[in-house]
């Protein structure tokens, strides 16, 4: 009786094997699949940015007390970006959105934006993307480092459906006429660009 069984636990185990073989070998990933990904192209840059001066609408048109909490909601401002990489060089115009303590300073800030890049290095195409980070105190009272992470997305041009990835430090300065409100800021950052 154990002869037998294991004649057909034998036979399973063959089956089984010869039933797995193949002339072609199997790869988890399909030719397509693979084609795509050996096509994903990493370039890093580093940024540097600062605001345009002056801004030219009225920050209190932009704002709601409650508390002591500022508001701030979709205030528009033009950056000067310089980077590493030309694609990332120029003007960023974007809606900055800020909550602030009234008394620390302190609070999150958010915002969308569009860079233009030189339209020859480019060929038309723009940056659209998203901003957030959280606005923290220094040794001094009017000037906050603010991390923010910026995604962004390329419309058009060369740089259609790529990928871009930024983490920037703001260094915001404000005074005690404006405070807490940002009178100046210049950003230090890195990233990269992800191209399919």
């Amino acid at each position: 009786m154990k002869k037998f069984r294991f004649a057909i636990v034998l036979c399973a185990f063959l089956f089984l094997a010869m039933l797995g073989c193949s002339d072609q070998s199997q790869s988890p990933v399909t030719p397509a699949e693979q084609s795509s990904l050996d096509k994903i192209i990493i370039t890093e840059y580093t940024i540097t940015s600062s605001p345009v001066l002056p801004f030219t609408e009225n920050p209190y048109d932009y704002i709601l007390m409650a508390g002591r909490t500022l508001y701030m909601k979709d205030y528009p401002v033009t950056d000067n970006v310089v980077a590493s990489d030309a694609r990332l060089t120029g003007q960023m115009e974007h809606l900055l959105s800020l909550k602030l303590d009234i008394v620390t300073g302190e609070g999150p800030c958010n915002g969308s934006f569009k860079l233009y890049p030189d339209p020859l290095v480019t060929d038309g195409g723009y940056w659209e993307g998203t901003y957030e980070g959280y606005r923290s105190k220094t040794d001094d009272p009017y000037v906050f480092v603010l991390p923010l992470r910026m995604v962004a997305h390329g419309n058009g041009g060369a740089i259609d459906k790529m990928q871009g990835f930024n983490d920037v430090t703001l260094t915001v300065y404000t005074n005690p006429e404006y405070y807490p409100l940002p009178i100046y800021w210049t950003a230090e950052g890195t990233g990269f660009i992800k191209e399919h």
